[in-house]
């Protein structure tokens, strides 16, 4: 038996970096993101960072395990129709999705690299030199 799926309101702030708001059914969904997250002391922007390539996490296989046991179900369905009153989203971001609706097949990766880059010349908020640039006794 299909079911339908009612929402009376749906209402969402913000959706970015590929991610999507579905409403209707679909067979196959499949998002994928890739970021490169740098945090720097001191703001410089080089224009080109660096090729995803020279990450290893963005080339890494994600192992998906073989289902093996058989899977029973049984279901009931006393009401045809899913119904809710208010959906209320405050935000979607890095390959994420939400769907009124169905779908059979979804896949939905997202892999993020943050790198951290301190000047050691930096004082901190207290106005003492970074660690790394701190005098050494002796």
């Amino acid at each position: 038996m299909a079911r339908n799926s009612m929402v009376d309101q749906l209402l969402v702030k913000n959706v970015i970096f590929a991610s999507n708001v579905i409403v209707g059914d679909s067979c196959k969904i499949n998002m994928s993101a890739r970021v490169l997250a740098i945090q720097r002391q001191k703001e410089l922007y080089f224009g080109f960072e660096a090729p995803f390539e020279a990450f290893p996490i963005f080339s890494q296989v994600i192992p998906v395990p073989p289902i093996t046991e058989e899977i029973q179900i049984q279901r009931y369905h006393a009401d045809p129709a899913i119904k809710v009153g208010t959906v209320n989203i405050i935000g979607l971001s890095t390959s994420a999705v939400v769907q009124i609706g169905s779908t059979q097949d979804i896949s939905l990766e997202s892999r993020i690299h943050h790198v951290r880059q301190l000047d050691p010349f930096l004082r901190d908020s207290r106005g003492d030199m970074a660690p790394a640039a701190a005098p050494k006794d002796g």
